[in-house]
């Protein structure tokens, strides 16, 4: 159920035997709700929403909040679409022919950062902090208002200001 516990007494179910989302850190979020809730006397829910995940392969990608095909799925209205490819600075100088993508969803209507998602170097480091912005309800206008670290793939994030689409969205989620 919402809190781990299973139809019998006493035995409760967490980590990747539930199937909700098969990563660790989920199961330690998981872990601390199930001890809340059966020592602590405080009923906890596992929070799923905006949860980060990368794959560490090369190069490596990662991402937080709804992909495109999510949004228009469960998203009511317009969404905003940000898109940036680009050769990190620190690759110009050293000759290196690595490149990133970066993709930045918002819900129109509300502003609010719905999705971030990037293939290229450090992209699990640097979706750990939009992870956390995401939590906090961050809203594009938050993202443009923020001053970039410079020289940093990072601030990309910062500076899309160009929308490369918009597409509508065919849920019934409000934001």
């Amino acid at each position: 159920d919402e809190v781990s516990a299973t139809g019998v007494p006493g035995v409760w179910a967490i980590g990747d035997v539930t199937d909700r989302i098969n990563l660790t850190p989920v199961a330690l979020m998981e872990s601390m709700a199930f001890a809340k809730t059966a020592f602590g006397g405080q009923p906890t829910k596992p929070d799923y929403q905006n949860v980060a995940s990368a794959v560490f392969c090369q190069p490596p990608l990662a991402s937080v909040g709804l992909s495109e095909e999510q949004a228009i799925q469960e998203l009511s209205g317009p969404i905003d679409v940000y898109v940036s490819k680009f050769k990190p600075m620190k690759y110009t100088i050293s000759g290196r022919d690595e490149r990133t993508l970066m993709k930045l969803l918002v819900h129109h209507e509300s502003d609010r950062v719905v999705g971030c998602h990037m293939v290229g170097p450090d992209a699990a480091e640097i979706m750990q902090g939009l992870a956390i912005a995401m939590k906090c309800c961050a809203t594009k206008a938050q993202f443009d208002a923020t001053v970039g670290i410079h020289p940093s793939a990072a601030e990309e994030f910062v500076t899309m200001r160009t929308r490369a689409r918009q597409v509508e969205g065919k849920g019934a989620a409000k934001l």
